[in-house]
């Protein structure tokens, strides 16, 4: 009787600990989008991909963004923010449209002699991008120059596929 009620008792704890390991949400696997965040509406956020994807072998475009509408944005978001995402099942539009499970914002560090980091800079040029309600711009590349203090941001127009490049001087700031 004794080896019995082991052996239920060794059963039931496994069993537990699957179920527990079956429960974990999010982080267990890659994130679904890594990329940044380019707009900020009521409750909405818009993640853009940090690296384009080349369709032009299909007939598609050159540059294309993955890019995300979330309706339960995190307060702690801010534009220019470079994050991971988790989301949920995903409505297929472009940009598409989900909700978001799991976040990390991924820390960037300031280059060499800059005043600001990355994403300070990207707050401030895409929180202040004067566009048409029509265009949604990526962050297409970003580029600091030490000697002169200066970042160059290169922001590509999803539509079009037209650069916008944007500098930002940090002795003026």
């Amino acid at each position: 009787m004794s080896i019995l009620r082991r052996i239920i008792y060794s059963t039931f704890i496994l069993l537990l600990v699957v179920s527990l390991f079956g429960c974990q949400r999010g982080l267990d696997r890659d994130p679904d989008l890594t990329g940044y965040v380019v707009e900020i509406a009521e409750n909405n956020i818009l993640i853009a991909s940090e690296t384009p994807v080349d369709l032009s072998k299909n007939g598609g475009v050159s540059n294309y963004y993955d890019m995300v509408w979330f309706s339960n944005p995190p307060h702690d978001l801010s534009y220019g923010d470079k994050v991971n995402i988790w989301y949920d099942e995903i409505q297929d539009s472009y940009p598409s449209r989900s909700t978001i499970v799991e976040y990390t914002i991924i820390e960037d560090i300031s280059p060499n002699g800059a005043k600001f980091s990355e994403s300070e800079v990207l707050n401030k040029v895409l929180s202040q991008l004067n566009s048409k309600p029509s265009e949604l711009f990526a962050v297409h590349e970003t580029r600091y120059n030490s000697q002169n203090k200066t970042w160059q941001i290169s922001l590509m127009e999803i539509w079009t596929q037209e650069i916008l490049t944007i500098e930002y001087s940090e002795l003026e700031s």
